[in-house]
């Protein structure tokens, strides 16, 4: 199975060639050149692997006014036998609930009506803004 985001950026890549320009498809490339076409295909994926990369933040950088954010917990949060050991290395969606009068850090809560919350910045490795919701033809 190939990942969808990769065939997109390959297709919207590809759009931009000289070849595509004169009416060559990408499979059709990929028939009468197919080592060129591999390596334009792994040139795309190499980029996305490095955007996705370059997307994660340091925590500390995060805002702080009930904006929804994904964020990745560290590994070694809880111990294993932890009855919380099931947030250790998760990807979840966080916002932070703010800081009072007083100056108190009221933390990072799970986005969600679940009733979880004051986690400190240090159970985090990183976080990214959301990604965009999917569009057209859906239930939502």
């Amino acid at each position: 199975m190939t990942d969808p985001r990769i065939e997109a950026a390959v297709e919207a890549a590809w759009s931009n060639t000289f070849q595509f320009k004169e009416g060559i498809s990408f499979p059709q490339y990929q028939n009468k050149s197919p080592e060129a076409s591999a390596e334009f295909h792994k040139a795309i994926t190499l980029a996305l692997a490095a955007a996705d990369a370059a997307a994660w933040r340091p925590i500390e950088t995060a805002p702080r006014n009930r904006t929804d954010i994904l964020a990745k917990t560290r590994a070694d949060i809880f111990p294993d036998a932890h009855n919380r050991s099931g947030w250790n290395d998760r990807y979840v969606v966080i916002r932070h609930e703010g800081i009072v009068n007083d100056g108190f850090d009221m933390g990072w809560s799970v986005a969600a009506p679940v009733g979880y919350g004051g986690m400190p910045d240090e159970w985090f490795v990183g976080w990214q803004p959301l990604p965009a919701p999917p569009t057209g033809g859906g239930n939502g």
